[in-house]
This record gives structure tokens, sequence and C-alpha cells, in this order.
């Protein structure tokens, strides 16, 4: 009951991270771009609080019974990065082939904003992946393991994943977030996915700023 209550807590705070920056928007117009400061901050501060409030949670949820040595575990966060590369090529060829766009409005629209305030990519590189981690697979994944199995959970958390990005790519992030969810159920850390999301969104930004 604990971990369900502190789990609600975690879900309750990321949403009022992510809803800040627009609440604010609406209430104060005049921010204009100190609102991406704002984002900024908002999105570290939330990555440190949300990872503060995981470690709360009192007992280990049915995916980190058993962890991996750590060498182990960020070992499988590299590899992670480099299969969550090679599935993103491919579907982003298949879509290709099919005539469908492989534009990324999200990835465009944090290019734009990167672009002209620089430290805005923290909230990318950093901020974004660890929340996201924390929710869509620690508290949401894990948690629904024991209720639907491991497989069961790791769609219900992939799709939601997918439709929080809003991108149009639908296919791809759940694909990604299955990936995810593997890389922690492989090693019983939060950190192997973590890992591998960090550097799956630093390539993604680099990528396209020096058209790689």
């Amino acid at each position: 009951m604990a971990n369900r209550r502190q789990s609600l807590t975690i879900l309750i705070v990321y949403f009022i991270i992510y809803a800040l920056p627009s609440l604010l928007i609406a209430v104060f117009k005049h921010l204009g771009s100190q609102v991406f400061l704002i984002q900024t901050l908002d999105y570290l501060i939330g990555a440190v609080l949300l990872a503060w409030l995981a470690t709360r949670l009192s007992t280990p949820n049915p995916i980190e019974r058993h962890p991996r040595r750590w060498p182990i575990a960020l070992l499988w966060g590299l590899i992670g990065f480099v299969l969550v590369v090679i599935v993103q090529f491919i579907v982003l060829q298949i879509d290709q082939w099919l005539g469908h766009s492989v534009a990324s409005t999200n990835t465009s629209t944090l290019l734009t904003v990167g672009h002209q305030y620089p430290f805005f990519f923290l909230a990318i590189f950093v901020g974004a992946p660890i929340m996201e981690e924390i929710v869509f697979r620690k508290v949401i994944f894990g948690n629904l393991s024991s209720l639907t199995g491991p497989l069961g959970a790791a769609l219900i958390s992939s799709v939601f994943f997918s439709f929080a990005h809003a991108d149009g790519h639908l296919v791809l992030y759940a694909l990604i977030g299955l990936c995810f969810c593997w890389l922690y159920h492989r090693t019983g850390r939060i950190q192997t996915s973590m890992l591998a999301h960090i550097l799956m969104n630093a390539l993604a930004i680099m990528s396209a700023i020096y058209h790689f």
C-alpha cells in the first residue's frame, strides 16, 4: 500500500512538472523567452525530486528484486543505446520506403529552442530522460509487472510513453519504450535504461545539429 501511494505521488508530481511551464505562460503572459530557463530548471529540479521520491519506495518492484552488478548494468546501458539507435534507424528506413515523413516535429521544436538557448539542452539530455525512466519504466512498467506480467506491463508502459511524445511516430516511440523496458528488466536497475535514454537523446540532438 505504501508503494502504491508513493508511486501515485511520483505520477502526480511528474504531471505537475510537465504542466508547470504552460501554466506559468497562461498566468504570466509577459515571461517571453524566460519560460525556457524556467522549463530547464523545472525539468532538472523535477528529475532530482522524482529520483528522491523513487528512493522512498519501501520495497523493490518485481523487476528490481535481483539487480545485476553495477559494471554489468552500465555495460548493458551502452549496449542498449546501440540497440535503440539500430531500432530507430530500421523503423525510419521502413517509413521512408513507405513514403511516410521521417521528420520529427518534437525534435525540430527542441532544436529551434536549443539553438537560441543552449542551456535548454540540459532539460533534453538530463531532466527529461531521468523523469521518463522513473515514470514509464520504474513506476508504470515495474508496478504493473506483478499484475499483467512483464510483457503486458511493457506494452502498456510503451504505449503511454509513445503517446506522451505526441510526435506522430507512435510505433517508433513504442518500440523504443519496449527496448528501455527490456534493458530495465535485464539488469533490474533503472540506471541502465536511463543511461541508454540519455545517450539516445544526446545523439539525436547532436546528429540534427551537425547533420551526421
